[in-house]
């Protein structure tokens, strides 16, 4: 009898409703596969395939997919309005579970793209599915599924496994799943072996994308968007030497400018029209992008106009992080701008709110704000921060100071020094918002300290406060550094093996 092997391809909708808990996915068809069957039969299908795939990497990036590392760490208090949004991830407590539903959504999210991946991966190894003409086409469309396919298990080990140690080659990671089959219980493979095939996709992500030369803003997969996913990789890694290596090579392109001015930096992340973006997602008002609006979470009040109703605000170490004259302050964070609503009374000017994810005009109808913008996967920023931190941790230490001082002055913040507790504080001002901060922290062996909150949110009684709130640090062998295993997912497979800490 024929096997046949079956792949869901499913269109994934936005991960989440930021003010409420529906974390469902919403599938709407399915494609069966059968190798050396044919399922692309023209230039068509071939552009309908690559539009799916594009759906699914837009469905896991923004959103919740940022928001989580951001609240779990030292940048944010809880509101007292928060409503226990993402409260699990916030507080880090018992209700932090194998169970959570973030962290389930974050899993299944990430498989279910990746099965589509795989689909079109082994799909366009037949020559019956690349139709003749579409070579070319078809040789950019893999180069681009392979690029996803790295990435996704990239997110999938840096949460759920350990970090890599290259004297530790048993340490679990993720399953690693390249052929869909409904009735396989994948056991966890190890961290190595995920960074192992991350590595191959990327550099098979590279040979089938040589030739789609970087441009700002691309919202397809360039050159210059895999060697900043390599970049990534090689610094997970501690391969230092490749990592200044791949981030310089989109530097050096010299098509990304570092926003030097506060109209600059306001366009290119409230208005999506600036100069940073390696990648930048398509989104509109009628496919919108994942929402990051629980830093705002606007409303029209009759009484005072457009206000915020935050769910998180930036704690006291993060506002104080920030030199006077930079412009990231000024145009990431508010203190008058509008009124804020804490417990049915309006303020102004008392505490400030995090607006680098205000909203795109564009991308809402009406005066109020939605917190949607295009998503950024890959800014030129994170490619100085990945250099000079490579730099740094190879002791090139004036190679550091020279590398971080060009994005230091472009902000207008004051220039430091290139040891690594340098590089490491302008991690936290630069990515504040862009879902980074756990896995730097993680990355270096750090926890954090208790999230003080700022003075005024403390006088008006805009912050949760407690010993899992505002009284909350994390140590570095703190068991959140490596996420559960989702229980949905052992239910269905008893060969996944739970994290320590976390129970059965």
């Amino acid at each position: 009898m024929k096997q046949t092997i079956k792949y869901i391809f499913a269109a994934v909708a936005a991960t989440a409703a930021l003010t409420s808990c529906n974390l469902a996915l919403l599938p709407t068809d399915a494609i069966v596969y059968e190798p050396g069957g044919q399922v692309i039969a023209t230039s068509e299908d071939l552009s309908q395939f690559e539009a799916r795939i594009m759906s699914d990497y837009r469905a896991v990036h923004g959103g919740m997919n940022n928001i989580l590392e951001d609240v779990m760490t030292d940048g944010f208090n809880a509101s007292s309005g928060f409503g226990n949004n993402y409260g699990s991830i916030h507080r880090t407590d018992d209700s932090f579970s194998s169970s959570d539903s973030y962290i389930e959504a974050y899993w299944s999210n990430h498989y279910t793209v990746i099965k589509d991946y795989n689909v079109l991966i082994n799909a366009l190894k037949d020559k019956v599915n690349i139709p003749a003409g579409t070579e070319s086409a078809a040789g950019k469309v893999k180069g681009e599924a392979y690029m996803f396919r790295a990435e996704a298990y990239m997110n999938l080990v840096r949460h759920f496994g350990p970090n890599y140690d290259p004297d530790d080659d048993k340490a679990l990671g993720v399953p690693i799943v390249l052929e869909f089959d409904l009735n396989a219980r994948p056991a966890r493979n190890t961290v190595h072996e995920v960074y192992t095939q991350i590595k191959a996709d990327l550099d098979s992500a590279a040979l089938f994308l040589a030739d789609v030369a970087g441009e700002l803003q691309a919202d397809y997969p360039t050159i210059d968007a895999v060697n900043a996913l390599y970049a990534r990789y090689y610094l997970d890694v501690q391969d230092y030497e490749n990592a200044a290596a791949s981030a310089d090579k989109v530097i050096s392109t010299r098509k990304y400018e570092l926003s030097n001015t506060a109209e600059k930096l306001k366009n290119e992340f409230r208005d999506d029209a600036g100069t940073e973006a390696i990648m930048q997602l398509f989104g509109s008002r009628q496919e919108s992008p994942n929402a990051t609006d629980v830093y705002t979470n606007m409303f029209s009040s009759q009484e005072n106009g457009v206000c915020f109703r935050s769910l998180f605000l930036p704690t006291k170490k993060l506002m104080d992080s920030y030199a006077g004259n930079d412009i990231r302050k000024t145009v990431w964070f508010s203190t008058t701008d509008y009124y804020t609503e804490v417990n049915g009374s309006y303020y102004r000017g008392d505490f400030a709110t995090f607006v680098k994810y205000l909203g795109n005009s564009n991308l809402y109808s009406g005066d109020v704000p939605n917190g949607v913008q295009m998503c950024k996967p890959f800014l030129i920023s994170e490619m100085y921060l990945i250099k000079a931190e490579a730099e740094s941790m190879q002791d090139l230490i004036p190679k550091a100071k020279s590398t971080i001082n060009i994005l230091q002055t472009a902000r207008g913040a004051a220039k430091s020094g290139g040891r690594i507790d340098d590089i490491r504080n302008e991690w936290f001002r630069e990515t504040v918002g862009e879902g980074m901060r756990w896995t730097c922290l993680k990355r270096w062996g750090l926890g954090f300290e208790a999230r003080e909150a700022q003075a005024g949110t403390l006088s008006r009684n805009a912050v949760m406060r407690g010993d899992y709130y505002d009284g909350r640090a994390m140590k570095a062998d703190d068991r959140s550094f490596i996420w559960p295993i989702p229980a949905d997912e052992r239910r269905l497979n008893v060969n996944l093996e739970q994290n320590p800490g976390y129970g059965n």
